[in-house]
């Protein structure tokens, strides 16, 4: 008898290596700027191929941000997640966002801060998808900061405003990174933040 849920899973991969490559394509040259010969080339699907898989250029763009945004939300997770101080767990999950910030990758800057400054004033799908992320984010953050609360680590203050202020922390040293802010500088930024924290 033949296995049909193994049937599915080379085409699954091969759709998750196609909207990963394609999220360089729309990292390097923009949502406009990225054409569909750039999207083939890029991800080396043929044009039915990719049609017939995501639909249109927007569905790969969203395939592609699903994946950027579960990667990041998932490390993130993962290092405000980790035992021990809760504050230290908050300034490692900045400190990775700062070691993002600087150098090359912070001249490329942040795929869904990028998407959401080209089209999110114009597409109702992407306005909605970012502000997921970022809510998502900022729940995170409010987790971490109310454990904290718990054992003693961090006062009694609004875990909402003080984990929207951390995101606007990280999502800003992505902005401040495409102009050459130094790592430094932003290690000093997480500093001066965390002591909001105690």
């Amino acid at each position: 008898m033949t296995n049909q849920s193994g049937l599915g899973r080379p085409r699954e991969f091969a759709l998750d290596d196609a909207a990963r490559a394609a999220m360089g394509v729309f990292w390097d040259l923009g949502y406009e700027g990225a054409s569909l010969p750039d999207l083939i080339e890029g991800t080396g699907l043929s044009r039915g191929s990719l049609y017939k898989a995501f639909g249109d250029k927007k569905g790969l763009l969203l395939a592609a941000l699903d994946q950027y945004m579960a990667a990041g939300l998932k490390a993130t997770g993962d290092l405000l997640s980790q035992p021990g101080s809760v504050k230290s767990a908050i300034r490692a999950s900045l400190l990775r966002y700062a070691a993002l910030s600087a150098g090359k990758a912070g001249r490329r800057g942040c795929l869904v801060v990028a998407m959401a400054t080209e089209m999110a004033a114009q597409d109702p799908d992407i306005a909605d998808r970012t502000a997921r992320m970022f809510r998502r984010l900022q729940q995170l953050y409010a987790g971490a900061i109310v454990r904290g609360q718990a054992n003693g680590e961090i006062p009694e203050r609004d875990e909402q405003a003080l984990a929207r202020l951390l995101v606007c922390l990280a999502q800003g040293m992505r902005v401040l990174g495409k102009t050459g802010a130094t790592e430094a500088d932003m290690i000093a930024m997480v500093d001066n933040t965390m002591r909001i924290l105690d």
